[in-house]
């Protein structure tokens, strides 16, 4: 569990100067896409966007096939990557942003703070979505757009030249795509040039459509403008990385590919559903031995910052982290022993607070929402973009495989079997078949969260019918 601590007594205890001192002095390149569904790649088997470079940045590194946002929410997931800690343990429960206004606890330490510590120089360039910015120590913050990837690959170049070769770095290049552009028409697409990059444009009529949404003209539309801006996201990945090689730093750097949820249509974001929270993971650095392979086990953003610590040799044990390095097992395709991933939701924004918990395992997922009964609230930008409000406006029953009702009102536990029902269109919590594999699901997830001190068990559980009712099913 984690333990309340003073800001001081975390200074003084446990950020000491000197803690990785002797270790070799390697950097850290993170690299965070927006709103993208792990399979909307190249190298991830996708027929028609194109992103050669990331897939490049896969042939040579390691291809993780089953990683998991722990929410998909864009200001709790980077809340995630940069602290080791689920949203309920970092205090980061929904967006930071205007009347949002959500941020980190007190006691909890990021990943800036740490490497800031062990002599690194940090720097972000592009979304940041992070509060309060005081426990972010970023030494290079530079302004400008977030769409712009000629720019902000520009800036890396920047902040490559103008970093010492004895310091070592950790930068994180967070781009705005392929998250939607407006509210109006599709939504998606490339609405103003960008100096020095030639969009690539794709037919809607060729678009697939992945099987959570309806295959209808106005969701190939979108599709097209989302896949736009994949590609020109890549374009970015590309200067960085061309940019880190002339720099000569490549061979010391531990590069990693993500996005920070799935996409922001009705069904992925906001939800713990496989479109929201399942994501592209590619980890590269200069040692690996199986360039090129895919690695089969299941990981989750908890796990980036134990592995920057590992990667840069720096000590913290303030309090334990939810995550594990991942350099042991970029050699082991199947790695024994990373079979499940605990997931933690609380709200998108303040219009769409709907706290979950879910422990995903290979075949099996379970889904507890604390607050069943209650009507599901879309996150803002997606309640409001086309697809949701034509579904509204024509009283829809069915959004793709899944039923408007069922999609809105959903029960406490959720139980799918992923391996016959990769959509979750089925519950099977309630089928008395599976009732004992949801309750001892439910179990091992109630477990997990004690030992992270989830402040929720204190008034729900998931083998409880209500707050009333004191029973649980042993």
């Amino acid at each position: 569990m984690m333990k309340s601590l003073c800001l001081g007594l975390l200074a003084g205890f446990l950020l000491v100067p000197g803690f990785g001192q002797g270790a070799e002095k390697k950097n850290v390149l993170l690299l965070i896409s927006d709103n993208q569904c792990w399979f909307d790649m190249g190298c991830y088997g996708h027929p028609l966007v194109k992103t050669p470079h990331l897939d490049e940045l896969a042939a040579r590194g390691v291809r993780f096939e089953q990683a998991f946002a722990t929410t998909a929410s864009c200001g709790p997931s980077r809340a995630v990557m940069y602290t080791g800690l689920l949203t309920h343990s970092n205090g980061q429960y929904a967006h930071p942003h205007r009347e949002h206004n959500q941020q980190l606890r007190d006691d909890v330490v990021t990943v800036f703070a740490m490497l800031k510590e062990n002599g690194y120089r940090t720097g972000l360039i592009g979304k940041d979505h992070i509060k309060p910015m005081e426990k972010y120590p970023i030494d290079f913050l530079p302004k400008g757009s977030t769409r712009d990837v000629v720019t902000m690959g520009k800036k890396a170049e920047e902040f490559l030249e103008t970093t010492p070769s004895d310091d070592p770095f950790f930068l994180v290049m967070s781009y705005h795509d392929p998250h939607p552009t407006s509210i109006d028409g599709s939504g998606w697409g490339i609405k103003e040039a960008t100096p020095g990059y030639e969009p690539i444009t794709y037919d809607p009529k060729d678009v697939p459509v992945p099987g959570f949404l309806p295959d209808t003209a106005e969701v190939r539309e979108s599709l097209a403008g989302y896949f736009q801006q994949i590609t020109r996201m890549d374009h970015g990945v590309g200067l960085v990385m061309d940019s880190l090689k002339e720099s000569g730093r490549e061979d010391d750097t531990l590069v990693i590919f993500i996005s920070d949820h799935g996409t922001s249509e009705p069904g992925a974001m906001g939800t713990h559903y496989e479109p929201g929270v399942r994501v592209p993971f590619i980890v590269w650095h200069a040692g690996l031995k199986k360039p090129g392979s895919v690695n089969q086990a299941l990981v989750a953003f908890t796990d980036l910052t134990p592995t920057f610590l590992d990667w840069t040799g720096t000590k913290f044990d303030a309090y334990p982290l939810h995550g594990r390095s991942l350099l042991p097992i970029l050699d082991t395709p199947e790695p024994e022993g990373w079979d499940s991933v605990v997931l933690s939701h609380i709200g998108h924004d303040v219009f769409a607070h709907y706290p979950m918990r879910t422990l995903r395992e290979r075949r099996w997922k379970l889904i507890w929402n604390l607050l069943p009964g209650q009507e599901y609230p879309l996150p803002i930008d997606t309640f409001s973009r086309r697809l949701w409000s034509g579904i509204r406006e024509r009283g829809d029953t069915m959004i793709g495989p899944r039923t408007v009702e069922q999609f809105l009102h959903r029960p406490r536990l959720e139980l799918y079997d992923l391996e016959s029902d990769p959509w979750e269109t089925e519950n099977l919590a309630a089928d008395p078949f599976h009732r004992q594999r949801a309750e001892t699901m439910a179990k091992d997830l109630v477990g997990r969260l004690e030992k992270q001190g989830d402040p929720w068990l204190r008034k729900y559980h998931p083998l409880r019918e209500s707050q009333a009712d004191p029973a649980i099913s042993e």
